[in-house]
């Protein structure tokens, strides 16, 4: 599917079609989903079925527009937002940490609230360190194996994974790690939960759920019945059964099993593969992107989403343990909604900067009337031929490597 380019816009200006349809493919789909695993809780509790519903669509509107916004935006000047964006972002952090700032939900202290409204400053935190360091490692580019450069990249990646991981959120540590690529975090990690006793029990009940179906193991009990009840075609939307008070969060953390009860093995596959189409072109806009800052934004936005997807995915499916962290465009949630749409957004704009494909296809020699070959014209100036002895295979521009 071609770009869409805007008429009488050079090509440098235009927008990944593709990307931009299969993640508003996925935020719809996020809203329709959220719709039917809240309307019971929310009837229940505050008798209006459409109270998420609502909520999320307004933060889905705002997000767009962000990401509309965003993408207009030359990345670069994001340079000089950088470091303030990280230090305001580390600063609210520290104050969702804090005793009767912070709000507490089921133990941990991960939101800011303002009456209704409420942000969870980790959202904030990966798109700010995504940002901080793709400029600070950009620049540094040429020295990448000195010392001082690994010291400085642990220690900011530490410092905001550490505030993430104390709140405690470590899902969301762990896909922090991997947006930095840093193993130190996830050794750290791994350190954490053996020595928190809650955390041991995610990790025993993972091995085995069943021991404990009515306790530690029911939401992953849950989850299950929820993918396999919906069987190929699923159960129709808004007729699944585990939202019904079986599944606990069945609008957050838990929808992706409420989208396999309600639309069934096709619909959890074409989910999956939407994602697996977004890191395809997210990697196809790093590749192409037109400096090496472009190139980082890129890999992390693109690493983030995808991985915290495949987190959530893999948590409902009993791949790895239980932890709480969200499906990106799909589940409830203002922050992680808008951010996320905001991010796509400076994706989108790296890959409008892309420096197009330098492919060269040969054209096949016409023939005269007299039957003899006639090779095309040189369309230089100079009359010389195209194809110029000693040029190399075509790098990215951002490429440190040098052509020959």
């Amino acid at each position: 599917m071609r770009l869409l380019r805007l008429p009488g816009m050079p090509r440098t200006t235009s927008y990944d079609l593709v990307l931009l349809v299969v993640v508003l493919g996925l935020t719809l789909l996020g809203i329709a989903m959220v719709y039917s695993a809240s309307g019971i809780k929310a009837l229940d509790a505050l008798d209006d079925p459409r109270y998420f519903l609502g909520w999320q669509s307004l933060w889905a509107t705002l997000g767009l527009i962000g990401m509309l916004v965003a993408a207009r935006v030359d990345y670069h000047r994001y340079r000089v937002l950088a470091l303030p964006l990280l230090a305001v972002a580390t600063l609210l952090l520290v104050a969702v940490l804090i005793p009767g700032v912070g709000t507490t939900v089921n133990g941990a202290a991960r939101w800011l609230r303002a009456g209704p409204v409420g942000i969870q400053p980790a959202e904030f935190a990966k798109l700010a360190l995504i940002l901080y360091l793709a400029f600070w490692l950009g620049a540094r580019r040429d020295r990448i194996e000195r010392s001082g450069t690994a010291i400085g990249f642990v220690i900011v990646t530490g410092i905001i994974g550490a505030l993430v991981f104390a709140e405690p959120d470590l899902g969301t540590a762990i896909v922090i790690g991997a947006i930095a690529l840093a193993m130190l975090s996830g050794v750290l990690a791994l350190a954490g939960a053996l020595g928190h006793p809650e955390r041991v029990e995610r990790l025993t009940t993972f091995i085995d759920p069943w021991r404990d179906p009515a306790g530690a193991g029911y939401q992953a009990i849950q989850a299950l019945y929820g993918l396999a009840l919906g069987g190929l075609s699923g159960e129709g939307l808004g007729a699944g059964r585990e939202k019904f008070g079986f599944l606990p969060f069945p609008y957050t953390d838990s929808i992706f099993a409420i989208l396999g009860d309600e639309l069934g093995l096709i619909g959890t596959l074409a989910v999956i593969m939407l994602f697996l189409v977004f890191a395809y072109r997210g990697v196809r806009i790093a590749l192409r992107a037109p400096d090496a800052m472009g190139a980082l934004i890129a890999t992390g936005v693109t690493t983030w989403l995808v991985f915290q997807a495949w987190v959530n995915m893999a948590v409902v499916a009993s791949l790895i343990p239980m932890t709480g962290i969200t499906l990106p465009f799909i589940s409830y949630g203002g922050s992680s909604l808008c951010v996320g749409l905001i991010a796509v957004g400076i994706l989108l704009n790296v890959g409008r900067q892309a420096a197009p494909a330098s492919a060269t296809v040969s054209r096949a020699p016409r023939r005269r009337r007299d039957g003899r070959a006639r090779q095309p014209a040189a369309r230089d100036r100079g009359g010389a031929t195209r194809d110029r002895p000693g040029r190399g295979i075509p790098l990215p521009r951002w490429t440190s490597r040098q052509r020959s």
